[in-house]
């Protein structure tokens, strides 16, 4: 062990706790992608990611620990400082799409902000519970929760995807969606143009109706 210390040098074993927590460990999510090796290879060489890791190792606010982790995430995921991690996950998944011709996988993408934050708050409490300065530290201020007696991570404070799309259904009805066999009308919900055959506009549950009079000339 003292031949690693001297081959790492005193800075990566000050912060070889956050190094190995921030990429995955017994209880923090794996970053799909990149290994132990490639952090330290960023923090022997990039001045900005050392300085995140200093928030890890000392007594820090909530706000603090989160753009901390942010930042030490833009920085292994090749990002320049200042940049964000939805921008990038955006980018990436535009590129992908513009190349790939398959389906483009979630996990080769970079982590959303709001996933982000609870991972870094996670990284935050293990490194405190190593050094053994974890008292009075709640899990659930630290990005886990509690349900029904289990202790599980809190992945994302965000949904999906935002509430009209998550609530876009199309049918494919061959009649006039006039029963509860279109799943549109099933659902509440008026018929769209994404619907296979009457396009939102031909049907009884369209929002926008016409009499057969209207279509005839006056």
């Amino acid at each position: 062990m003292k031949k690693v210390k001297e081959q790492l040098g005193d800075d990566v074993c000050h912060d070889v706790l956050f190094l190995h927590a921030i990429l995955g460990c017994d209880t923090t999510s794996r970053v799909h992608g990149i290994g132990k090796a490639a952090a330290l290879k960023k923090y022997a060489n990039s001045l900005h990611f050392r300085e995140q890791a200093k928030v890890f190792n000392s007594p820090s606010t909530v706000d603090d620990i989160v753009v901390a982790g942010e930042n030490a995430l833009v920085s292994l995921y090749g990002g320049k400082p200042g940049e964000k991690l939805d921008g990038m996950h955006y980018q990436r998944y535009c590129e992908k799409l513009a190349t790939n011709s398959s389906q483009i996988q979630p996990q080769n993408l970079p982590p959303t902000s709001a996933a982000a934050r609870h991972h870094s708050l996670r990284v935050y409490l293990q490194v405190k519970q190593w050094k053994g300065e974890n008292e009075g530290m709640s899990l659930e201020d630290y990005g886990w929760k509690v349900t029904e007696g289990q202790v599980l991570p809190r992945m994302t404070d965000l949904p999906a995807a935002p509430e009209s799309l998550l609530q876009m259904i199309r049918c494919n009805c061959s009649s006039d969606c006039a029963s509860a066999r279109c799943t549109c009308r099933k659902h509440g919900l008026e018929c769209s143009p994404a619907c296979g055959q009457c396009r939102g506009t031909a049907c009884t549950n369209s929002p926008i109706q016409f009499d057969e009079d209207d279509s005839q000339d006056q």
